[in-house]
């Protein structure tokens, strides 16, 4: 996946960095003042800097030990109906789990906000078996354990959570490792039948260092080297 591609905006993004030394300052800030923002409730001013950069309706703080978004903390303070509408429409994952392992449907029920329920109910596009799901997240963390390791990425990773490609469109990630010069293209395959993963890896500095996999439910499989 090339530079030019994610800054189109063709390809959603993984925001699986954990190293706030890997950001620039300025990037920290503006992820601080959404995680402020949405901490506090102040929907206005999430709502507004999701309208300027949509990939916000997913943003974490960098660091954070919750790995709450925006949805998780709509959903914690009961908020208004069309404010997780928004956040919905522009592309906040609904199947994206917490530190603790909560989606945002789990913190309006243990909350007790009841009417935020069905609005948060994950709805795939690509509905797929949870369990095979679970199963080849497990490979896939740890296929991009190694792959790290061999380009000697030192950053904190937060490892991809397969279920939201369910909610993808086009059913695909590209998830970019500081460290590595380049990073992993994930896409779900055949969701409704038989789920696998085809995972694209590569360091652009490297000549030769692409990798592509195949992962389903019971393994991951090298299919193709060499390229890039």
């Amino acid at each position: 996946m090339t530079r030019q591609q994610i800054e189109g905006g063709r390809v959603a993004e993984w925001d699986g960095v954990a190293d706030r030394e890997a950001y620039e300052d300025t990037f920290l800030a503006e992820r601080d003042r959404l995680a402020d923002a949405a901490h506090r409730g102040d929907w206005a001013a999430v709502l507004a800097a999701v309208a300027e950069a949509p990939k916000l309706a997913n943003g974490r703080r960098i660091g954070g030990r919750s790995g709450w978004a925006p949805l998780h903390q709509a959903a914690w303070h009961g908020a208004p109906a069309e404010v997780v509408e928004q956040l919905v429409a522009a592309g906040a994952w609904r199947t994206l789990r917490s530190a603790a392992g909560e989606r945002p449907v789990d913190v309006a029920v243990r909350h007790g906000h009841e009417a935020l329920v069905p609005l948060l109910e994950p709805a795939p596009v690509h509905p797929a078996p949870e369990r095979a799901l679970r199963a080849m997240e497990h490979f896939l963390h740890a296929l991009v354990r190694v792959r790290t390791e061999e380009a000697a990425v030192t950053a904190a990773l937060l490892p991809m959570q397969v279920s939201v490609l369910t909610e993808v469109p086009d059913a695909a990630l590209w998830f970019a490792v500081p460290g590595m010069y380049g990073g992993f293209s994930v896409r779900l395959e055949d969701a409704a039948t038989t789920p696998w993963l085809t995972v694209k890896s590569h360091c652009r500095v490297v000549g030769g260092s692409g990798q592509t996999h195949r992962i389903t439910p019971d393994g991951c499989a090298l299919v193709e080297e060499g390229w890039g």
